[in-house]
This record gives structure tokens, sequence and C-alpha cells, in this order.
């Protein structure tokens, strides 16, 4: 295993930990997040990460595929947990939601700078839709 894919493996075990300050430490001072239009810093990650764990408190990441090539990384993940929380005051549904997304990471002096992430988001918003 390279020591980018150690990083990625480091970096996806703190965030299903939730151990914040490990994973800030896997990352760059300037780091940024890029998801759809929002660029955010790890602060901002940080509160999107608080707001999926209020809704599904046991959300799990599992990466399924890593490809590296020059200072990048594109990880193909699966995240799943199941509804007991509520996001926006909506009543937990007991349903397990899973989402598919796809995240490049760029990597300078052995951390994370910069990633972007695709999400389907369709299983978050099917949680709000009449039933």
């Amino acid at each position: 295993m390279t020591t980018a894919n150690r990083l990625i493996e480091d970096y996806i075990s703190a965030y299903n930990a939730g151990h914040w300050d490990e994973l800030r430490g896997l990352l760059g001072d300037d780091y940024v997040h890029h998801s759809g239009p929002s660029n955010l810093d790890f602060a901002g990650f940080r509160g999107g990460a608080a707001w999926i764990r209020r809704g599904l408190p046991d959300f799990h990441v599992s990466v399924e595929d890593q490809i590296a090539a020059d200072d990048r990384i594109a990880v193909r993940f699966v995240g799943s947990g199941t509804h007991t929380g509520s996001f926006d005051d909506e009543a937990p549904s007991g349903r397990t939601v899973t989402v598919y997304g796809t995240t490049i990471f760029r990597i300078a002096d052995g951390r994370i700078v910069e990633d972007w992430e695709a999400l389907d988001e369709a299983p978050f918003r099917a949680l709000f839709a009449p039933v």
C-alpha cells in the first residue's frame, strides 16, 4: 500500500469514527472541500458531516475502489446509515439510507489539500418525501 493510499484509509477511518482532530491532522492548512457549487473549509465540511450524523447517527463510509495518478486519488464509496435521528425536525423513519459517491483527493506534502465530491443525494431527499 502506498503512502497516499494509507492517507486515504486513515482519512476514511477517522471520518467513520468521528475523530475530527485526527482527521484535521491529515489535511493541509488551506484544505478545500468542493461539493457541487460549494467550496468549504474544514469547519464547513465538519458541519455537513454533523448534519448527516444528526439524522443517521450510525453513518459509515466504505471504499469500493481507489485509483491513483500523480497527486490525486479517486475513491468510489458507499455510505450507509439508519434514519434514527432527525435532520430538520422530520420524524425518524428507521429506514436504512444508502448513498453512492466519488471523491477525488489532491495530495501535497503528505496531506490532503483539496477534494471534489460527487454524491447522489436522492436517498436523503427521499426521507422528506410523503410516504
